[in-house]
């Protein structure tokens, strides 16, 4: 068992972080990578578990795949057919599997293609129905069998009409790749405008693809027969800097960060200026400077722009040290509100009513041994340890490794009193290969 050991009270922190590539502007660019026949070159890759797991994922399916690490560089080497067949050991430990059913039914429209489902996880069930009935209006049929959605076009895929019923990121996402190739023209309504989408979007159109929006939530897909040039550079991750932003916000420090659009991450700026902080912005970076004056805010998370609901573990253990009562509603998962029980745990006050959270700001937090869930969660809580009296023990922190790079590193040089204790004789599946000395970094998170 590996655990984050973490001193505080850390306070008015001073530095600056470079933002790795973001994950989930990489995974469904990786998935659409099947769309091409030539080999594809991704620049500013993030090395972490669910880049590794997607990589394993594509490699299961026939693809070639090099990855330097020190030049966070991939290329994706396809061959004339792939494997059809998505495995469920795959994507039960990572979401964005699903995205390689798009793209597997672009290119191979006619042939059967068995994807297994993933259900549902711990922020709430993330159904695939609307993906599939995106797929449907191109002429696509699918059974379910043995957790195993079939899917295959009989007389190939055909432009047609289709409006989201929900803004949902994968779905954009997996229509978006299934219609590249289709005959004709597909339209596609009240899609995800997510930075990350627009990414994917970007790669490719820059590769010869045919996609235009009509309206701010509208596309037109005009069909193509190939891709040509998949060469990308991966945005910024504007989770992960919001995330350094908030180890400056809830320690009254100065953070700067680099690598990230400031644009991406608008609502949450605003917020954080509604609470009292300064932000200086230029093209490419963001500057947190703390101010005496901090008051409670209340916010909504939503589909971009509005506040991304990834972020708002992060700014819920910042609130909890910003006197008077703060109030976040949450509209995207069900149960987002995960990190809520292990602030408590440290003096935090949160009071969770349905999809909303009471934050009643405590001026002091105390140390505590806690338990992460999921990826967010787990920085939420090392927010909370780095405000608290005393030394905080973060078990499960596997979910952390999952989507941040060089997650110690980044906050040792922020000046965080962050180490690691492991277990000599246990070890958690599906984690990186450390070695057992408890101060060490592994070689995947100290480059």
């Amino acid at each position: 068992m590996k655990k984050f050991i973490i001193k505080g009270p850390n306070q008015a922190i001073k530095g600056e972080v470079n933002i790795s590539g973001a994950k989930n502007s990489c995974l469904p660019i990786m998935a659409a990578s099947i769309l091409f026949k030539n080999k594809v070159i991704l620049k500013n890759v993030p090395f972490v578990k669910d880049v590794i797991t997607m990589k394993d994922l594509l490699v299961s399916l026939g693809a070639k795949v090099d990855f330097s690490e020190s030049k966070k560089i991939m290329t994706i080497k396809n061959i004339k057919k792939h494997k059809l067949i998505v495995p469920y050991n795959l994507v039960s430990t990572m979401r964005a599997g699903v995205l390689t059913m798009g793209s597997l039914l672009g290119r191979y429209p006619q042939k059967k293609i068995k994807v297994a489902l993933g259900g549902g996880c711990a922020l709430g069930v993330r159904d695939t129905s609307w993906h599939l009935a995106g797929f449907k209006t191109l002429g696509v049929s699918n059974t379910l069998n043995q957790g195993y959605v079939n899917i295959s076009s009989k007389n190939g895929l055909l432009g047609s009409k289709y409006k989201f019923p929900k803004v949902t990121v994968t779905g954009t996402s997996n229509l978006i790749m299934a219609s590249v190739f289709a005959k004709g023209t597909h339209y596609i309504k009240n899609i995800s405008i997510e930075p990350e989408v627009i990414d994917l979007i970007n790669f490719l159109n820059n590769s010869g693809a045919d996609i235009k929006f009509l309206g701010k939530r509208s596309i037109k897909i005009k069909g193509i027969k190939e891709l040509v040039n998949g060469n990308h550079t991966i945005i910024g991750d504007r989770i992960e800097a919001f995330s350094y932003l908030c180890v400056g916000a809830i320690t009254n420090g100065k953070v700067k960060i680099n690598n990230v659009n400031p644009a991406n991450l608008r609502s949450e700026i605003g917020i954080l200026k509604k609470i009292g902080y300064k932000i200086e912005t230029n093209n490419n970076s963001i500057k947190l400077i703390s101010s005496k004056k901090l008051k409670p805010v209340k916010l909504k998370t939503g589909p971009f722009p509005n506040f991304a609901t990834d972020n708002m573990p992060l700014i819920l253990a910042v609130l909890t040290k910003i006197q008077g009562k703060s109030q976040i509603e949450e509209t995207i998962f069900s149960n987002r509100f995960m990190a809520a029980p292990e602030l408590n745990r440290m003096g935090a006050k949160i009071i969770i009513k349905k999809n909303k959270a009471i934050i009643i700001g405590q001026k002091k937090l105390n140390s505590a041994d806690c338990i992460s869930s999921d990826l967010r969660t787990t920085f939420s809580i090392i927010l909370g340890a780095i405000a608290a009296n005393g030394s905080s023990k973060i078990s499960r922190i596997y979910h952390g490794l999952r989507g941040y790079y060089n997650l110690e590193l980044k906050l040792k040089k922020l000046g965080i009193k962050i180490t690691r204790e492991v277990s000599k004789s246990t070890f958690e599946k599906n984690e990186y290969k450390i070695k057992t000395k408890s101060e060490k970094l592994s070689k995947l998170e100290a480059a």
